[in-house]
Order: C-alpha cells, then sequence, then structure tokens
C-alpha cells in the first residue's frame, strides 16, 4: 500500500478510529526508535567496558566505615 492509498483510506475512517490509528502509529515509530537506538552489541561492548569500574584493590568498606566516611565528610565540609 503506497502513502496515498493509506492517507485516502485513513480519510474514510471515522475520526475516533483516525485517532485510535495515528496513536497507534506513533507508539510504533517511538519504540522503533528506542529499539535501534543501540544494538544488543553495543550494550554488551559497554557492560564490557564497565566490568572493572567499581572494582577496589582490597577488600570493600562496611556500610558502617561507608557511613561513618560520609558523616566526616559533611563535618568537615560544614564546619
Amino acid at each position: 500500500m503506497t502513502r496515498e492509498e493509506l492517507v485516502q483510506e485513513l480519510r474514510l475512517l471515522p475520526l475516533r478510529e483516525q485517532e485510535a490509528l495515528v496513536e497507534e502509529m506513533l507508539l510504533n515509530i517511538q519504540q522503533g526508535r528506542n529499539a535501534s537506538d543501540h544494538s544488543t552489541e553495543e550494550k554488551l561492548a559497554a557492560i564490557h567496558r564497565l566490568a572493572g569500574a567499581f572494582k577496589t584493590n582490597g577488600i570493600p568498606p562496611t556500610d558502617e566505615e561507608l557511613k561513618q566516611d560520609y558523616i566526616d565528610y559533611l563535618a568537615k565540609k560544614y564546619s
């Protein structure tokens, strides 16, 4: 079906059906854009590049240590 034929058929529909069809078409276009933004290979490559980003040299700090470090930071900042 050509674009012109599609437009002609659309004009024959009642207004509510025209609106519903246009909304559905827009949703389909948006989903297509979102899906094609990044391929699966690009996403996997990004994950592999980030694999060691948060790796520490020693054992990770405990929640209590992190909390105390944050308290110390705030105390220093606002004193």
